[in-house]
């Protein structure tokens, strides 16, 4: 087999999840063909410098002593660096904080204020100023290549757009009430169970009624129906199409927010989000993201993001798991930093994944019907969600 062929798909594989660090994902590489790999993908980061160039001098890594805690971006008239609030927060009262720019320049700086809700933080730094990020308003397409850049102008990560920008934060998603029978097999989704004081209660919709369109659209299942959802507001009224008992029937559904449930994550879940490295502590909730894969360590979030052309489109946010990495784009940071942020003396770290992270206590069933147990389903159906769509995107990652 010609070796320079063979390590064509091999390189391809390398680059699409996000540089060298994904070749430890590679099973049974001769030396030859990993020296061709690393060749070719040493290539492929110098070709990015162009484009990171501008953005490389926007860039900075925060540090608290011998340890970084994550990467930032220079903000404003230069003095002040955005950067990931949850890794800061670590060092805060025990070790004073300092900026490392383009060049070795370092600067001493001081946590000035904190937009808890998206887990950043802005920085003031002392001395001059640095150089500020140039916000481009362009929207990043579906497929779109992404790099973000390190201070000195290689690439930290790269990778592609899988999501467009949606929003993360359940409580301000649009919640109809409804949990389907997982064992339905027919058209639409059969209602196993209608939550008490939601829209769909107040509507009247009962176990056993089947959903079959959301408004025009035709309901195919569980899935379907979830995303039938996406984009709509709470507040809004859904028309549904539904065959009762006695023959279909449309009703009008005013959706509220979904509730806020604790966060039990299973084993397996867990694990799926572990794979492939590291991951940040704070990576969900988030009101503006763009989902892409590409891969950086949690260290390096909070740093600017470019696009081809140099044009910075975003922030990182975000590393989530092996296939996910979170964007916040260039319009929301910009909205974002009209606004107030907190007192850093009063700010408190949002630990989205703080319950997920107890150990699971095993206990036996219990005999009869225990308080909350419609919470617990909709809690434990919405974690198989979850871990569906993560073995799905595992599964579509192979098929690339």
């Amino acid at each position: 087999m010609d070796m320079k062929k063979s390590c064509i798909p091999i390189l391809a594989l390398v680059l699409w999840h996000g540089g060298a660090a994904a070749q430890d994902d590679i099973p049974l590489l001769r030396p030859e063909e990993r020296q061709a790999v690393d060749s070719q993908t040493d290539e492929f980061n110098q070709s990015l410098v162009p484009a990171l160039t501008t953005a490389a001098k926007s860039t900075v890594r925060i540090w608290a002593g011998n340890r970084r805690l994550a990467y930032g971006t220079v903000v404003g008239d230069g003095r002040k660096v955005l950067t990931k609030w949850s890794e800061v927060a670590r060092a805060m009262g025990t070790r004073t904080l300092r900026v490392e720019a383009a060049g070795g320049v370092v600067r001493a700086a001081k946590v000035a204020g904190v937009y808890e809700d998206e887990d950043l933080a802005v920085l003031e730094i002392s001395g001059p100023a640095l150089s500020p990020v140039r916000w481009s308003q362009e929207r990043p397409q579906l497929g779109a290549f992404l790099a973000a850049p390190q201070p000195d102008g290689r690439a930290a990560a790269f990778g592609v757009v899988s999501v467009l920008e949606r929003n993360l934060r359940d409580t301000d998603q649009a919640y109809l009430g409804v949990i389907g029978a997982m064992d339905f097999e027919g058209p639409g989704v059969k209602i196993q169970e209608v939550a008490a004081d939601s829209g769909a209660a107040t509507a009247g919709l009962k176990p056993g009624y089947i959903i079959l369109k959301v408004g025009e659209r035709p309901i195919s299942g569980l899935l379907e129906l979830k995303n039938a959802l996406v984009g709509v507001n709470p507040g809004a009224t859904l028309s549904l199409l539904v065959r009762t008992g006695n023959g279909e029937k449309k009703f009008a559904i005013l959706l509220g927010s979904r509730p806020q449930l604790p966060n039990y994550l299973g084993d397996r879940l867990r694990q799926m989000e572990q794979m492939g490295g590291p991951i940040s502590r704070v990576r969900d909730s988030f009101t503006r993201v763009i989902q892409s894969d590409m891969r950086p360590q949690p260290d390096q979030i909070g740093g600017p993001v470019v696009d081809l052309k140099g044009r910075v489109v975003g922030i990182t946010m975000a590393r989530a798991d092996r296939t996910r990495s979170f964007i916040m784009p260039a319009t929301a940071v910009e909205s974002l930093l009209k606004q107030q942020p907190r007192d850093p003396a009063l700010a408190r770290v949002r630990r989205a994944d703080e319950v997920a992270a107890m150990p699971v206590r095993r206990r036996a069933a219990p005999s009869r019907p225990q308080p909350g147990g419609e919470e617990r389903m909709r809690r434990q159906l919405s974690e198989m969600q979850r871990l569906r769509d993560l073995l799905r995107e595992e599964m579509e990652g192979l098929e690339r």
